[in-house]
């Protein structure tokens, strides 16, 4: 898994994990995302599609295409159904795996958050039809998994995702299992939903939001979104001690704390964010630097705090978001057969946890743990062998002018970093005059084609 090292606004923050698809397989670094169960690449002539990545259904002698347009397609976000031979590190894959080959990306709201594509971990609660093809279910019910269970650590010490068992060096501690909503309300905005005890401030106390809290994760959100923020932010015993004043980002909708960096004359302002989860009578710490307290933005001596307002009054309660994730170890057991989706917590090894926080005990297990949560340990660790379509074609390559007219017919504005001796002068010059495309050239071919002359 690919994570960034610290959060901010101004850069990409989502995890990344290398998917091989097609035959020969394509590395494609498909963008993470916990609460949805999509599978879908950026096709390789996608337009303004975001990120290095794409998949080209040409190399693969086991795609096959569709017709079938991708039934949530908007006009700046589309995509046809697709198959091919889908797997992870060369180790497990499954033949003829559903998918969403994007072919139009130019949503600002989606390139945003997604890049190359979208790997989604969740088989749908909802719709048993849909679990039944999501590529986890299909892994397991091959035989290839030992265990319907995967494990996550988004932390950037250690990012990794195992699927199949869990590594006990990735984690500290006993695993706190949670069973995750059976039944989902069809019209919140999370499906992976659970409860939760509460969040605690600074002095370890709950911080009042009432009882029977329900919770998701985002692997989308750089925030904590509680009930009722100000009820945490304006109460020193929830806060703690921190520089003042606090500032309030209109546009971002988040509170920002004082961090001016110092000077000779005034010491540097240091804040730290106090804020913990209770799940199942164990308290997780949420880290505050670079997750809950980020770098300043554009209010100069003010750095972003990820706690905001969950204004929207459907389930769940509250949403932990990146600074979540990339503080706790969580693992999940996806449904199979009779057994529900559980979560499991724990404290990711290596995050200087505190012995008396690692020894806490769960307050219940689940009801169902002796048959669901009873998981083989693995006895080796798979090698993994495989040769990637980029590394076959590397040593023999050949341009394809085609390519390049094929997507300049598709685009009002086609933007390319070149290299000017290599540029085929005589193709862009086709490109402007119109051949099958509606694309401009700038700068001009002549100007090219002149300064090619100098070189």
């Amino acid at each position: 898994m690919n994570v960034p090292p610290f959060l901010t606004e101004t850069e990409f923050i989502s995890a990344t994990v290398p998917t091989l698809i097609g035959t020969p397989p394509q590395q494609i670094n498909l963008t993470v995302d916990i609460s949805s169960g999509l599978l879908a690449a950026y096709a390789y002539d996608c337009v303004l599609c975001s990120g290095p990545t794409s998949f080209d259904s040409s190399l693969s002698s086991t795609f096959k295409s569709s017709s079938i347009p991708w039934s949530l397609s908007t006009p700046s976000f589309s995509g046809t159904v697709v198959t091919d031979t889908i797997g992870f590190g060369g180790i497990f894959d499954v033949a003829d795996q559903q998918f969403v080959n994007i072919n139009d990306g130019s949503s600002v709201n989606y390139s945003y958050i997604i890049r190359n594509g979208l790997l989604g971990l969740l088989p749908s609660p909802l719709n048993a039809t849909s679990a039944s093809t999501h590529i986890l279910t299909r892994l397991y019910q091959s035989s290839s998994l030992l265990n319907p269970v995967i494990g996550m650590r988004f932390d950037p010490a250690n990012p990794k995702l195992t699927i199949g068992a869990l590594d006990p060096n990735d984690y500290e501690g006993t695993i706190n299992w949670v069973e995750m909503t059976k039944y989902p309300d069809p019209s919140g905005d999370y499906y992976n939903t659970f409860n939760i005890d509460g969040v605690k401030g600074y002095n370890g106390e709950f911080v009042p939001f009432g009882g029977n809290l329900t919770a998701a994760f985002s692997s989308f959100s750089m925030t904590i979104a509680l009930p009722n923020a100000d009820t945490y932010f304006l109460n020193p015993n929830f806060t703690g001690p921190i520089p003042k004043p606090i500032d309030l980002d209109e546009e971002l909708g988040i509170f920002q704390y004082n961090c001016t960096p110092g000077s000779s004359a005034a010491p540097p302002q240091s804040p730290y964010v106090a804020l913990s989860a209770s799940i199942n009578g164990v308290d997780y710490q949420i880290d505050s630097v670079n997750n809950l307290l980020r770098p300043p933005a554009e209010a100069l001596g003010y750095c972003p705090v990820g706690i905001k307002n969950r204004s929207d009054t459907s389930t769940p309660n509250v949403v932990f978001g990146l600074p979540f994730l990339r503080s706790v170890y969580v693992a999940y057991r996806f449904p199979t057969d009779t057994c529900p989706g559980y979560y499991g917590f724990a404290f990711p090894s290596g995050s200087n946890r505190t012995q008396s926080q690692i020894s806490q005990t769960p307050t219940s297990t689940p009801t169902n743990s002796a048959q669901c949560l009873s998981l083989t340990a693995p006895t080796s660790t798979p090698t993994a062998n495989v040769v990637l379509a980029q590394e076959l074609i590397a040593s023999k390559e050949t341009y394809d002018a085609n390519k390049d007219r094929h997507l300049a017919s598709k685009v009002d504005v086609y933007v390319l970093t070149v290299e000017i001796g290599h540029v085929d002068v005589s193709l862009l010059e086709g490109i402007e005059a119109g051949q099958g495309t509606r694309a401009a050239v700038h700068p001009s071919p002549a100007t090219i084609a002149v300064i090619q002359d100098k070189l």
